[in-house]
């Protein structure tokens, strides 16, 4: 893992820059991704036998915060590469497994279906079994890197009708996997390529199956849910403190709006401060204790959510005119914020997560006291 000092300048010299263009534009961020993959960003977590960076999820969260200060949309990716790299490294082929501990393999999760009803745990995706082969068909929403990523972690039903859910892992080049066009515009994140993937049908071998035929709610639970909701605290944590700092600069200029600025500032801190007790707490859980830490992470993204777009509303009404005359960076915040808060997990599907996971997956004295307020 690069030093803190490195990886900041990295990001300073090739994230930074690109954000706006890249925002603008709604353009991938694809040279910030190859400069950060050249340092082992993409291999961070990866097996360091195979020669990857052997981290867990704090360090990734570090990683994705640090990124997300300078661009939101980069960050993002990182999150979905993260989240689906722990279900790869689990349970993917070793070939797959070595080109993600080299840094050239980008991978992402394709989990929530579209349409209305969707459910991660249970999906409506189907996958039909013959000869050895599997016909996948269905469409998933808000999948970050669409038609950028190398893979995918695809969910559907079972092949063989027992169990909830199975994922597969799915070539970002196979046959009858489409990606519409990207829409023009957009909130925010508007360069991190999150649309519907379509698979109609994508032909696999059935041994591409990622933890068994009917095991893949467990997988959900026990990894890409742990890893998207903490890195999804982290990518809410830097827009935050992209925006307070933000602030902070307008108000030394004296450009805030009439009164004293330090007061809210203070209390912008201070909750962004209290998401980052809470990520202590919930990453220190998952890395002792992994089979309670679920209501943790639950809580921490509400949290985050929450926190981020009080924040950035603070910030746009404490810098009144400036934010939109001149800094766009922190107008940036302001869409990125809500569009990260848009992004599913939702608060609603969190919130029903932690309610139909309260007594199976997510069960301990503590759940019941977590205010999941909404």
């Amino acid at each position: 893992m690069p030093s803190v000092e490195e990886l900041s300048r990295v990001v300073a010299s090739a994230v930074a820059p690109a954000a706006a263009d890249a925002d603008r534009l709604a353009r991938f961020p694809r040279a910030a991704l190859t400069t950060l993959s050249r340092k082992g960003v993409l291999a961070l977590t990866s097996s360091r036998r195979l020669g990857g960076g052997g981290h867990g999820l704090a360090e990734a969260a570090r990683v994705v915060e640090l990124v997300a200060r300078a661009c939101a949309s980069t960050a993002t990716v990182l999150r979905s590469h993260f989240a689906a790299a722990a279900v790869l490294e689990a349970h993917g082929d070793q070939a797959v497994r070595a080109e993600l501990a080299a840094g050239r393999h980008l991978s992402t999760l394709a989990l929530f279906d579209a349409g209305p009803g969707s459910r991660l745990l249970a999906p409506d995706s189907v996958a039909c079994a013959h000869d050895g082969v599997v016909d996948l068909r269905g469409d998933k929403a808000g999948v970050v890197a669409a038609g950028e990523a190398d893979s995918y972690v695809f969910s559907s039903r079972p092949a063989g009708g027992r169990g909830a859910a199975t994922l597969w892992f799915v070539p970002g080049h196979a046959p009858g996997l489409f990606v519409p066009a990207l829409p023009p515009g957009g909130l925010g994140l508007r360069a991190c390529a999150a649309t519907t993937v379509r698979a109609d049908p994508v032909q696999l071998p059935e041994n591409t199956v990622l933890g068994g035929d009917g095991a893949g709610a467990d997988v959900v639970l026990d990894l890409a849910l742990p890893w998207f909701l903490g890195l999804g605290a982290a990518v809410a944590l830097g827009i935050a403190e992209s925006a307070i700092e933000r602030t902070a600069a307008h108000a030394a200029a004296g450009a805030c709006a009439s009164g004293d600025p330090r007061a809210e500032l203070a209390r912008m801190r201070l909750r962004a401060a209290a998401v980052r007790v809470l990520t202590g707490d919930a990453f220190a859980t998952y890395s002792w204790d992994p089979a309670h830490a679920l209501p943790k992470l639950f809580h921490l993204w509400l949290a985050s959510a929450e926190a981020v777009t009080a924040i950035t509303e603070q910030s746009l009404r404490l810098c009144a005119g400036a934010a939109f005359a001149g800094d766009t960076a922190l107008e940036r915040c302001f869409r990125d914020a809500r569009a990260h808060c848009s992004l599913e997990p939702t608060v609603d599907t969190v919130v029903d997560l932690a309610a139909r996971s309260g007594t199976e997956a997510a069960a301990g004295p503590a759940f019941g006291e977590l205010p999941l307020a909404r």
